[in-house]
């Protein structure tokens, strides 16, 4: 048996413990990122997503301060601070509300601004033994996270802003709020409470730019692999083609010759049926470079599918073929069973498998059979294309998937579509398993994910 690599959702679930505390993580996770971005929003750089992600939880992080500075001020007396920490949660909530309309730029703006200005009068209007001067270095950092580096210039004047206004709060003699004197239990618990939501805003900027760096590091090599891929399928591309385009018309172009010198009508006539079968193989070989080229080029586009619709389309363009006359084709789907998937790549794949199967039927046998069947299990739908045709070597198994692999000089395909399979496949994050028994015939299993809803 032959299995191909399958997608992340057939990976074995976690132990039970680990898996309970891995669903309240991602729900956690997806609810600050719904808060932050929307539920029914998409951010289609990962960069741009993660930083607005980044620049909204400093968003939520800076109103939960607010919270416990306001109850905090509130119960030791110091009344004059509550507007200006009712006014930068206000101004924060706006930021969240920018990021959720899609208007990042603007939210990142109205964050470090009101950051800033906030940290001003709160640290010009008390001792610097607070710590308030952390969340000054938090924001100039906060600056060049949230910023794409295409907005550098904007990270280098909010990190100048920070410092003018660190040295008016700390270098001139002047502050909006009266002052306030605490004692030292109180700077004591100033400081600690202030160092407690420093570090985590400097953490997460750190972890945002090691993770994006990580991330552009894993697309780069991502990026080299398939470059190499497509150089060495382009240099196999290009000789095979070539030899498969000129071969059935050197054949035609011989047969033409042999045609005009010939005077029987039955000879005629059989030298016409052979050029009709190499403009076929032509053909035929052309509509794989076509199927080929769009699924490289085309875009996934989803939407509900009718399988046991799709399978009788499929059949149809194929019974009326001098190869399937004897082939009893048999859809095991009920009718209302629905898939999401890219129609046309999924007709082009179980079109090549249902094309193969005719193509390499068995002769020999007096019940020919294609049978296709439909399962599902858990979040993966399982589509089988089943044959008692001629069978496949073991020793082809795996190799049976590669670009204009034949098993032997006598096959009669152009040897792309197995592979057009594969790669439609990857596109739609699924896979394929290949059994076969040489004389017995072949099953193919089709295995693709279901969406997150």
């Amino acid at each position: 048996m032959h299995t191909l690599p399958l997608s992340l959702w057939l990976c074995a679930p976690p132990l039970p413990g680990n898996f309970v505390y891995s669903i309240t993580n991602m729900s956690f996770k997806r609810v600050i990122r719904n808060v932050i971005i929307g539920d029914d929003k998409f951010i289609e750089s990962y960069s741009e997503y993660r930083q607005a992600l980044l620049s909204g939880e400093f968003a939520i992080v800076g109103v939960l301060f607010c919270v416990v500075s306001a109850i905090f001020n509130y119960k030791i007396g110091y009344l004059e601070t509550l507007p200006v920490l009712g006014a930068t949660t206000l101004f924060l909530v706006l930021s969240i509300i920018c990021h959720r309309n899609g208007r990042h730029s603007l939210a990142n703006y109205i964050l470090l601004a009101t950051m800033n200005i906030s940290v001003y009068i709160l640290a010009s209007s008390e001792s610097a033994k607070t710590g308030s001067f952390l969340f000054f270095i938090v924001s100039s950092i906060a600056s060049f996270a949230v910023f794409s580096y295409h907005e550098r210039l904007l990270s280098i004047l909010f990190a100048v802003f920070t410092y003018v206004l660190f040295a008016l709060a700390y270098f001139v003699d002047y502050s909006i709020l009266p002052l306030r004197n605490y004692s030292d239990d109180v700077l004591l618990f100033c400081i600690v409470i202030n160092f407690s939501a420093a570090l985590p805003g400097t953490v997460m900027t750190v972890y945002l730019l090691k993770s994006l760096n990580h991330h552009n590091a894993l697309e780069l090599v991502e990026n080299n692999m398939l470059l190499s891929k497509t150089n060495a399928e382009l240099d196999r591309f290009v000789y095979s083609t070539s030899h498969d385009l000129r071969a059935p018309l050197t054949s035609i172009m011989g047969l033409i010759n042999i045609t005009l010198d010939s005077q029987n009508p039955n000879e005629v006539r059989r030298y016409l049926s052979l050029m009709k079968d190499r403009v076929h193989s032509l053909d035929h070989f052309i509509k794989d470079i076509t199927d080929y080229s769009r699924n490289n080029r085309l875009e996934v586009k989803r939407e509900p599918v009718k399988l046991a619709d799709l399978a009788h389309d499929v059949w149809e363009s194929l019974k009326f073929s001098p190869e399937a006359e004897n082939i009893d084709f048999r859809i095991d789907i009920p009718d209302d069973i629905y898939i999401e998937s890219d129609k046309n790549r999924l007709r082009v794949i179980i079109g090549n498998l249902i094309s193969n199967a005719v193509r390499y039927h068995d002769l020999k046998k007096d019940h020919q059979y294609i049978r296709m069947h439909y399962q599902m299990s858990g979040r993966i739908s399982y589509i089988q294309v089943e044959d008692n045709g001629q069978g496949i070597a073991s020793e082809y198994h795996a190799k049976i998937f590669d670009m204009f692999f034949r098993a032997n000089e006598q096959s009669k395909g152009s040897g792309l579509g197995l592979y057009i399979v594969k790669e439609a496949l990857m596109k739609l994050s699924g896979s394929i398993k290949l059994e076969s028994t040489v004389g017995e015939g072949t099953t193919f299993t089709i295995m693709l994910p279901h969406r997150n809803s």
